[in-house]
Order: C-alpha cells, then structure tokens, then sequence
C-alpha cells in the first residue's frame, strides 16, 4: 500500500525557504525603489515652489509700485510702471531700458531700448507692413501686431502695446511722452 501523502523531503523545504527569501527581498527592494521615486518626485516640486517663491516672475496683473532699474518714470499717461529690467540683465541683448506700463484695464505698453550694433535701423524698419511715419516714429504691422521703433541717442527703441490692434498714432503718440520723460 503507498502512502496517501509522502514526507516533503528536505532539499523541497530549502527550495520553498530560498523561494520566500527571493520574494521577500525583491518586495523590499520594490518598496524602497517605490519611496525613493516619491522622495525625489516631492523634492522636485517642492524645489521648484520654493524657487518660485524666492524669485518671482513679474505680476502684471498687480498695482504694486515697481521702482525703474534703468532710469524709466513711474508713470505715463495714464500707465504705470509694471516690470523693469535692469541693464545687463537679458544677456541676449544689451537693453538700456527694458519696461512693462500697465493702466488699470490691464491695457498698456511694452518698451525696449536696446543697443544692437550687428542692426541698422533701416534693416529693423525693412519688415513693417503699413509702414507710417510719424514724428520720429516709424511705425507699422510686425508679427500680426501694431509697433513703432525709433532710433535715438540712447539706442534703438521699440514700442509694443499690450493690445496688439492699437492705432500706431496711439502708441507713436505714447512713446513720445515717454521718451520725454525718460531721465
């Protein structure tokens, strides 16, 4: 007569040991590759608000006072400073003045005096559509929007409004005030 159930013998026991060793390790292994990518994924965004609390971009849609890093008034017309950059600060063009105007619809201007001698003016102007003179003004359509350029002692100046359908004689008209107030 055999035996219902023979005796496991002892190398099936090692085998099932050695089984559960592998399965164990390898579920720890699994659990600690599992919280290092959770650490390292919460370091990188807490890494990046913490960047972004210490070094804010500028809020165009806030009142706050901006003080002018290159000279620029506070106010023209009726806008406000919103941005300015300081010279030296966009290493790609040497901007004298580089600023943002904002009036209280969120309308406004954006302006950049810049010194670029690899340009002439005649070659920044060449690519004006409806190009207009007016004043010392040379204005038109670049890239779907309204813009005026000048050239100046202080470089080239570019006038963009933050509404890219206004009317060139606005933005001539408000570029004028500004460059007389500029210090």
């Amino acid at each position: 007569m055999k035996q219902p159930n023979p005796q496991p013998t002892a190398s099936t026991r090692a085998n099932n040991t050695f089984l559960w060793t592998l399965l164990g390790c390898g579920g720890a292994l699994f659990a600690l590759a599992a919280l290092t990518v959770a650490g390292l994924l919460a370091f990188m965004f807490l890494g990046d608000r913490e960047e972004q609390a210490s070094d804010p971009s500028p809020d165009t849609s806030s009142s706050q006072a901006v003080s002018p890093k290159s000279g620029e008034p506070e106010t023209v017309g009726d806008t406000h400073l919103a941005y300015s950059e300081a010279r030296g600060e966009d290493p790609d063009h040497d901007y004298v003045v580089r600023a943002r105007y904002e009036d209280e619809s969120g309308g406004g201007f954006e302006i950049g005096i810049e010194n670029d001698t690899g340009r002439t003016f005649e070659e920044d102007t060449a690519g004006l559509m409806n190009r207009q003179d007016i004043g010392p003004w040379v204005c038109g359509t670049q890239y779907e929007m309204n813009v005026c350029m000048a050239d100046d002692e202080r470089g080239r100046i570019l006038l963009v409004p933050l509404d890219t359908d206004a009317a060139l004689s606005t933005i001539a008209a408000w570029g004028e005030e500004f460059m007389e107030q500029l210090k």
